[in-house]
């Protein structure tokens, strides 16, 4: 017959004899490397030409995503322009139909 978990004596066979402490072998985690495969920016040319460096900037910020500016001028001119131009509707609405 065995025992229940509430029964006497179940927990003192189970816990009797607990570890001294933890090896800190036992608590080291390895965890594999992996290779950074992210696209690398172009290296830069040789300091002494610095007209090469501005034309290697300009060349990669061309080829760029949009910016987070470009986004938000985007974003404000649907901000502003839609209100502006439904009022310059309804300007032209009122005129044509006269006051």
């Amino acid at each position: 017959m065995t025992q229940r978990d509430g029964a006497p004596g179940a927990g003192a066979q189970r816990y009797g004899h607990l570890p001294e402490r933890a090896r800190p072998e036992d608590l080291v985690v390895e965890v594999p490397a992996f290779e950074d495969d992210r696209p690398q920016p172009e290296p830069e040319p040789p300091a002494a030409a610095p007209e090469l460096v501005a034309a290697t900037r300009f060349a990669q910020a061309s080829h760029a995503v949009p910016t987070i500016r470009r986004t938000q001028l985007r974003a404000g001119l649907w901000i502003a322009g839609v209100p502006i131009a439904a009022l310059a509707v309804i300007a032209v609405v009122q005129v044509l139909l006269g006051d």
